[in-house]
């Protein structure tokens, strides 16, 4: 069956199951949530478990109000630890922060990321009853020191910014707030074309490690921080382009629906992107589906979404956002 037939069956579903998408301000804010719930145990890291040497849940270095603390900006590519610099090739790069006291001299450094593995967070497992269960939670890893060789072999350190203790420990406070209240990683921003004038409309934006850094600098610079405006930052987002999407519904009302081609198309989209083996060819073999479908399945604040996608369909981008405060 190809898309446009299954468009029309899901339009007609949509009637039953949810308002009319036009009811919506784009784009969808993303919904935070009361506390962090457990992650469950069939969720798995793979390779590398999550934040090994981080410090404890809920555990943040706190400073002087006295002390003065140095700020800098983290990137490398993503997977580096496997790849080397390969995915910096394509933009494909990894942000975090890092901390320095000027009084003690410890530094540390910080960034949110998934819990079990980025594949994990774009797709869905598909049980054996058909059901879909999401491994899709992000938080933040805080560790002793900075490793200045991970980060500049590939990439680079650099300061973008002194705060006084106070201010730090303000922002460390917000930092243990928003991880946990932002818990849900999402890889894809989701937009109506790939114009960058004002015809653009972003459906969804991106909820990862280079949003926690947007984040966290604009929180900063709440609390009275003042950014050096001759760093420029470029930060990677992988899009998606779309009509407007098509609202389903949470996934039991999908199956109390009980229209066995929508379940079905659901399931056999998730089906394709099962293979959980090397990173690279996992995400190789999701771009050929995007173009050879021209359709998605999109998850987002625990209600589906269906896209019919549209020239260039998938692409990478990674463009400068200036600090805070800075032009």
């Amino acid at each position: 069956m190809n898309s446009f037939s299954v468009l029309g069956i899901i339009v007609s579903v949509i009637s039953i199951l949810v308002i009319e998408t036009e009811a919506y301000t784009w784009p969808i804010p993303y919904q935070r949530v009361s506390n962090r719930p457990k992650n469950d145990p069939y969720c798995q890291a793979g390779l590398v478990p999550f934040c090994p040497t981080g410090k404890s849940v809920n555990s943040m270095p706190f400073v002087d109000p006295s002390d003065i603390v140095e700020v800098f900006a983290l990137k490398k590519p993503v997977w580096s630890f496997k790849y080397g610099p390969l995915m910096g090739f394509f933009n494909i790069m990894h942000d975090g922060l890092g901390f320095r006291s000027k009084k003690t001299g410890l530094n540390y450094t910080m960034e949110w990321y998934e819990l079990d593995q980025l594949f994990n967070c774009t797709f869905p497992h598909l049980l054996e009853d058909g059901n879909l269960k999401w491994c899709n939670q992000g938080a933040l890893c805080v560790y002793d020191g900075i490793n200045d060789t991970v980060w500049n072999q590939y990439g680079f350190i650099k300061k973008v910014s002194e705060v006084s203790g106070s201010q730090y420990n303000q922002f460390a406070n917000w930092s243990l707030y928003d991880n946990n209240t932002a818990i849900y990683y999402e890889t894809w921003s989701i937009y109506n074309n790939n114009n960058t004038d004002n015809s653009q409309i972003m459906f969804f934006d991106s909820f990862d490690c280079a949003s926690w850094v947007l984040r966290a600098f604009d929180q900063l610079y709440a609390v009275g921080a003042k950014f050096d405006g001759n760093i420029k930052l470029n930060y990677t987002r992988l899009n998606l382009y779309s009509h407007t999407p098509l609202l389903i519904g949470n996934y039991t009302q999908i199956i109390n629906s009980k229209n066995e081609t929508l379940i079905n198309g659901i399931r056999e989209f998730y089906k394709t992107f099962q293979k959980r083996s090397d990173y690279l060819e996992q995400f190789t073999e999701a771009f050929n589906e995007i173009f050879v479908k021209k359709e998605f399945y999109f998850y987002y604040n625990d209600l589906y979404w269906y896209l019919t996608l549209k020239a260039p369909f998938i692409k990478i981008t990674y463009y400068n956002i200036p600090l805070p405060g800075t032009k």
